[in-house]
C-alpha cells in the first residue's frame, strides 16, 4: 500500500512537473512573438544580433521544441524510448537551456524600454524563477540522458555554462538599474549556485548518484590527510607570499589587499569553489567511477579524465575572459594538473568541503593580488601574450600535480581506502 501511495505521487508530481513545461515552452512563444512585434514597430528597440536571437529562438522554438520533438518527453518513465527520443533527451536539454534566459532577456529588455519594470523587483522575481525553470529540463530530458559520456558533456558544456549565469544573462538589458548587492550577487554566479543542486537532485537516482560526502573519510590515515592538508595550504602561501613580499611593508601591503576585499570578489571564489567542485569533483567523478567500473587501473583513469575534462572545460574562457587563445591554452595546461592534485585528494580523503574550502580560497587569492575580477564580481579581460618562460613554467607545473597526485593514489594501501570510498560515491 505504501509503495502504491509513492507511485501514485511519482505520478502526480511528474504530471505537475509535464504541465509546468509545457506552460513554460509556450510563454516562451508568446515572449518571442511579443517581442517580434514591437521589434517590427520600433526599429531601435533591439539590436541586429538580438533580432537574430529572436528569430532563430522563434524557429527552435516552434518548429522544433514545440512541434516536433516536445510531446516525445511527456512519455511515462515505463516507456522505452526510440532512437529519436534518446537524441531529444540531448536536443531538448541544450535547447531549454539556451532558449529560456535568452526569453527572459529579450523581454526584460523590452519591458525595461517602456519603463514598465522596477529593476530592482524584477530581478528578484526572476532570480526566485530561475530556481524551478530548469525543473522540466532536469527531470524530463537530462536525467533520461543514458550514456554516462553524454551526461558529462552536457552537465560540463551547456548546462553549468547557461545556468550559472543566468540572473547576470537576463539583467544585461538593466544595465545598473537595480540593487547593487543583487547585482554583485547575479554577476558573482551565486544564484546559480542552488539551481545546479537542484537539478543535480533531480537526476541523482536516475544517474545511481549517491549524496555528497563532506568530511574526512573514516577509511584514510589521519597522519596522511594531514599531510595532505597542509600541502593544499602550502600551495595556497606559495600563491600568496610572493605578492606579499614585492611591497617594502608587508603588513601595510596586506592590509592594502584586505581594503580591496568586497562582495563581488568573494562572491566570485566562493561561487568557483562550491560550484566547481560540485560538478567537477562530486557530479563528474560519480559518473567516471561508473564508466571505469571494471577497469583495474580505474582509479588512476579516473584521476587522469577528470584533469584533462577539468582542463579542457576552462575552454569555455574563450568566449568571455580571454580575448586571445594563447592565454586560455595556458590557463588549461595549467588548472589540468592542478585538477590531477584535487581529484586524488577527493578520492582519498572523500570529502568534498576539503576541496571546496581550498578552490575557493585559491581563487580568493588569485582575484584579490591579481586584479581579475571587479567589484561587481565580473572577470576583467586579459591579453597577455604567454612568454616562453610562461609556457616552460605552465608544462613545469603539469608535471609537478601529475607527480603530487601519483604519490597520493600510489600504494596498494591509499588505493584500498580510494576504493572503500569509492564503494560510497
Amino acid at each position: 500500500m505504501k509503495c502504491l501511495n509513492q507511485n501514485a505521487e511519482t505520478a502526480g508530481s511528474l504530471k505537475t512537473i509535464r504541465i509546468f513545461h509545457l506552460a513554460q515552452t509556450v510563454g516562451q512563444l508568446g515572449i518571442l512573438v511579443i517581442c517580434f512585434y514591437f521589434g517590427l514597430r520600433n526599429a531601435k528597440l533591439f539590436a541586429p544580433k538580438e533580432c537574430n536571437a529572436i528569430l532563430s529562438s522563434f524557429i527552435l522554438v516552434c518548429f522544433f521544441i514545440l512541434v516536433c520533438l516536445q510531446f516525445s518527453l511527456l512519455q511515462t518513465e515505463a516507456e522505452k524510448p526510440n532512437g529519436l527520443q534518446l537524441f531529444n533527451h540531448y536536443f531538448e536539454t541544450i535547447t531549454i537551456c539556451c532558449t529560456l534566459p535568452q526569453c527572459l532577456a529579450l523581454l526584460t529588455k523590452l519591458l525595461n524600454y517602456y519603463h514598465l519594470i522596477n529593476g530592482t523587483f524584477w530581478m528578484l522575481l526572476v532570480t526566485f524563477y530561475s530556481f524551478f525553470m530548469y525543473i522540466p529540463m532536469a527531470k524530463l530530458a537530462l536525467s533520461r540522458v543514458n550514456n554516462n559520456w553524454g551526461r558529462i558533456l552536457l552537465f560540463l558544456f551547456i548546462v553549468y555554462s547557461q545556468i550559472m549565469w543566468t540572473a547576470r544573462n537576463i539583467a544585461v538589458p538593466l544595465d545598473s538599474h537595480y540593487n547593487k548587492v543583487l547585482r554583485q550577487i547575479n554577476n558573482a554566479g551565486l544564484s546559480g549556485i542552488p539551481i545546479l543542486i537542484i537539478i543535480t537532485v533531480m537526476i541523482m537516482s536516475s544517474w545511481k548518484i549517491q549524496r555528497p560526502h563532506f568530511t574526512f573519510s573514516r577509511n584514510d590515515s589521519i597522519l596522511f590527510s594531514t599531510l595532505i592538508t597542509l600541502l593544499l595550504v602550502g600551495r595556497l602561501l606559495l600563491l600568496a607570499i610572493p605578492q606579499l613580499v614585492k611591497g617594502v611593508n608587508i603588513a601595510g601591503t596586506l592590509n592594502s589587499y584586505f581594503n580591496q576585499i568586497n562582495l563581488g570578489i568573494i562572491g566570485r571564489a566562493v561561487r568557483v569553489g562550491i560550484a566547481e567542485e560540485w560538478l567537477c569533483r562530486f557530479v563528474v567523478i560519480s559518473l567516471l567511477a561508473q564508466i571505469f567500473y571494471n577497469n583495474k587501473y580505474r582509479i588512476y583513469l579516473i584521476v587522469l579524465f577528470d584533469g584533462i575534462l577539468f582542463g579542457l572545460w576552462h575552454l569555455l574562457n574563450l568566449r568571455s575572459d580571454f580575448k586571445n587563445t594563447l592565454p586560455v591554452l595556458k590557463q588549461v595546461i595549467e588548472v589540468t594538473g592542478w585538477a590531477f592534485v584535487v581529484a586524488a585528494v577527493y578520492l582519498y580523503t572523500h570529502s568534498l568541503l576539503l576541496t571546496m574550502t581550498y578552490h575557493s580560497l585559491y581563487d580568493l587569492i588569485v582575484f584579490l593580488f591579481y586584479g581579475s575580477i571587479t567589484k561587481y564580481g565580473n572577470t576583467t579581460k586579459s591579453v597577455v601574450q604567454p612568454t616562453i618562460v610562461d609556457w616552460q613554467g605552465a608544462f613545469l607545473w603539469l608535471a609537478i600535480y601529475a607527480v603530487i597526485a601519483l604519490v597520493i593514489i600510489w600504494t596498494k594501501r591509499r588505493q584500498k581506502v580510494i576504493e572503500q570510498n569509492l564503494a560510497q560515491i
